[in-house]
């Protein structure tokens, strides 16, 4: 063989080499920390009764929520629902990650530490198929990956029924399925789940959230253990479940009392996700002329000034002597 042709051999063995993707790209194990700095009310304390901006909601899904009270959670025999599997993007926790291999070290699952009310997700990368519809249902659900690039890619079938997010009853049915993207950049973890449900979306919900590892992160146990208790005296034994009927919900319209967003914003339309909205709110959209809660930026709701530079911090919530220490008005 003459030297060309070897060498254009050695190439093209080289390049095809180079274009086929590694059986795993990034190493995913450890533990991360939370970062919450442009999400952390729905994160942390939650949304609004009535916010289902951002949100395609099927007009069962509108209704069911318009259903939802804080106290309905509250209910002995709901205090320790499992929750979904991808819920972690909506509570502020740490995660933290490990692997599965067999017996010639071959990764066969990455592993999603779970709590007390979302179960470990096991993530199989050998291969296996998902169940039939009518299999058994657990709390995590039953998921599947496979690397693209240095991106984890996650099928998730075989969820129970869950609230989606936090604070306000939006609902998530037992036929939702996940599609996750996993990326690891350096320290930075970032992950992306896009949930479809026919029953009460009407289009993909997308959700993206942050984390950055944290080699000192606990390594034990996230609460493994839920325990019930009364939490409404004037409900136990009565056999009630706390619910607005259909029309009846006071916040139903409270963030066009508070914000001015138009009711069609607020109650969750696929059309007002679309940049083209913008040119129905123009002519009709007034801002507010103050802002009474979840004025300030995450940092100095953490009593640390300085998230939002020349922003007076105006937080009905905030205690007096934490309000007078970052605006110098006790009022």
């Amino acid at each position: 063989m003459g030297s060309n042709t070897m060498r254009r051999a050695l190439l093209a063995g080289l390049l095809v080499t180079l274009s086929t993707p590694a059986f795993a790209q990034v190493e995913l194990g450890g533990s991360y920390a939370i970062r919450m700095h442009e999400d952390y009310i729905e994160r942390g304390p939650g949304s609004f009764l009535g916010d289902f901006t951002g949100m395609p909601l099927s007009d069962e899904g509108r209704a069911k929520a318009l259903r939802y009270t804080p106290s309905l959670p509250s209910t002995i025999e709901r205090q320790c629902l499992a929750q979904s599997p991808w819920v972690g993007l909506y509570r502020p926790l740490a995660l933290r990650f490990w692997n599965q291999v067999d017996e010639s070290g071959r990764v066969i699952a990455w592993v999603m530490g779970g709590d007390y009310l979302r179960d470990t997700v096991t993530i199989w990368m050998d291969g296996r198929p998902h169940p039939s519809p009518n299999a058994w249902h657990p709390s995590s659900g039953f998921s599947t990956g496979h690397w693209e690039g240095d991106t984890l890619v996650v099928r998730t079938t075989h969820v129970k029924t869950a609230w989606i997010r936090r604070g306000v009853g939006l609902p998530g049915s037992d036929r939702s399925t996940f599609t996750a993207f996993i990326t690891r950049r350096e320290n930075l973890l970032t992950i992306t789940t896009v949930q479809d449900d026919p029953i009460y979306l009407t289009e993909p919900h997308v959700v993206s959230r942050v984390w950055e590892f944290d080699p000192r992160g606990s390594q034990g146990p996230m609460r493994d253990t839920c325990n019930v208790g009364v939490e409404i005296p004037s409900l136990e034994d009565t056999g009630e479940v706390p619910h607005y009927l259909p029309g009846q919900n006071p916040e139903e319209d409270y963030m066009v009392r508070m914000y001015n967003i138009p009711k069609d914003a607020a109650m969750g339309h696929a059309h007002t996700l679309y940049p083209e909205y913008r040119k129905t709110l123009r002519p009709v959209y007034k801002p507010p002329m103050s802002c009474g809660r979840y004025c300030c930026g995450w940092i100095e709701r953490q009593g640390l000034p300085g998230a939002a530079p020349g922003l007076t911090c105006n937080d009905g919530n905030l205690p007096p002597e934490l309000r007078k220490a970052l605006t110098g008005n006790e009022r």
